[in-house]
């Protein structure tokens, strides 16, 4: 049996909504601090550094859960908790939240390609390929989704959505969340280092117009939106979109502009369905 979801899940926590971007932004900057330090003061540091990268990730849902418990009680916590278990959804939602980016990166690949880029070395179908579904497990767990979702989706949307119309409230949300990433440009050790931060930021915010679609359209998922979220993360790497690995920003910023393109159909699709013709 599914759980339910309640519309006053983490209302408390919907009305603090500075405090927890003060303290997720606060907390999550504070341990990745120390590498920042180590970096580009020279200052020693014997730990890896995606111990605390990961760390760092985990902020945003920890909080979330946090402060559910602690401001709503312990049936708003399991509520929340809940929606990571929504699982019996129409398998469409499934195949665009695994396939779907994969889809988007392959379109601007051709593109580049077109455009007299190199073509990458897919096929023979290598090592990379072998291990993806093993790495999109491991992103899923410990590579931003698991640690962010139940804060972005599970809190701070459901709280720009009472205060913002569709799409600005994924939009406002897609700024918080380039800005909460941006200690990680500046640690060589993470993977948002060999991006250019305005691309990133450009990026993400039409994503977070798709998350959203794909959050109520799976009735509150945060699975699929976690499976969503790993999937971009993970399929940029086999698929070979980021300027590291092209030596170009052009796959990127195509993918990027696909992005928008898919991100503008969702919501003229909602404005035409909000305004039906008499």
């Amino acid at each position: 049996m599914q759980p339910t979801y309640s519309g006053s899940t983490n209302s408390t926590v919907h009305s603090s909504l500075t405090a927890y971007l003060l303290l997720t932004f606060g907390i999550a900057w504070l341990i990745w601090l120390p590498l920042l330090a180590a970096e580009y003061m020279g200052l020693p540091f014997l730990l890896p550094a995606i111990v605390f990268i990961t760390l760092g990730t985990f902020v945003p849902s920890i909080t979330a859960l946090f402060l559910t418990w602690k401001n709503a009680g312990g049936t708003e916590l399991r509520q929340l908790l809940s929606r990571a278990l929504v699982w019996r959804v129409s398998p469409i939602w499934y195949v665009v939240a695994v396939f779907g980016p994969a889809l988007v990166m392959l379109l601007a690949m051709g593109g580049h390609i077109v455009l007299g880029g190199a073509v990458p070395d897919y096929v023979p179908f290598g090592a990379r390929w072998i291990i993806v579904a093993v790495n999109f497990v491991f992103v899923f767990l410990i590579g931003g989704p698991l640690g962010e979702e139940f804060g972005w989706r599970g809190v701070v949307l459901p709280a720009l959505e009472a205060r913002f119309n569709p799409p600005w409230d994924s939009l406002v949300l897609g700024v918080i969340w380039t800005l909460w990433h941006l200690p990680l440009f500046f640690i060589s050790a993470s993977s948002q280092h060999s991006l250019p931060f305005w691309l990133f930021a450009l990026l993400s915010l039409p994503l977070c117009i798709l998350i959203t679609q794909v959050y109520h359209g799976s009735g509150d998922s945060l699975l699929l939106v976690m499976l969503f979220h790993a999937a971009v993360n993970t399929w940029s790497g086999p698929l070979m979109i980021s300027p590291e690995a092209t030596g170009s920003n052009r796959p990127l910023i195509l993918a990027t502009l696909f992005t928008w393109l898919v991100a503008l159909l969702v919501v003229t699709g909602h404005k035409r369905g909000s305004h039906p013709k008499g």
